[in-house]
């Protein structure tokens, strides 16, 4: 079984039903509450994920963002739901950008109306140097990644 972190999106909560069925599978899930407009929560959160030593960080949409900076601070494999690498609505304090190459797996909606899945293709492909297309996944679902979809990917990526 796994430490895994996941990192909910800017307007979501914790304990959602992603969380829920990696609960479910045995793993230990660190799911903290965000408040992605307070001007210290990226440090924050830093420091909690930092002691909780996970294998793995997933996070969705703004959680995706802080998930990818903060596995590049602690070199710790992610998986990104549709993160908010670009086109963010607002611009969360992050200080300091680490400058390891955490192994990065993707999914994406193609029928994201919120973040454009090519932009962040395209940033991965120019920033990650641990982002392969084989770890990409394109679903037909939009911005929410319905569980069913994170259950199939998430066997594939040895959750």
């Amino acid at each position: 079984m796994k430490k895994i972190v996941y990192l909910h999106g800017l307007e979501s909560e914790t304990n959602c039903s992603k969380v829920r069925y990696l609960r479910k599978l045995g793993h230990t899930i660190f799911n903290p509450p965000m408040d992605y407009k307070s001007k210290d929560c990226f440090n924050h959160t830093l420091h909690l994920i930092e002691m909780f030593k996970p294998d793995l960080i997933i996070g969705s949409s703004m959680g995706g963002y802080f998930a990818y900076e903060i596995g590049k601070h602690l070199d710790v494999p992610v998986v990104l739901l549709n993160p908010a690498l670009h086109s963010r609505s607002f611009e969360p304090k992050v200080d300091d950008l680490g400058d390891k190459d955490p192994l990065v797996y993707l999914i994406v909606g193609e029928n994201d109306d919120v973040i454009n899945y090519e932009k962040t293709l395209n940033y991965l492909d120019e920033n990650a140097n641990c982002f392969f297309r084989s770890n990409y996944f394109k679903g037909k679902h939009g911005h929410r990644t319905p569980v069913y979809i994170f259950k199939i990917i998430s066997k594939k990526v040895g959750i």
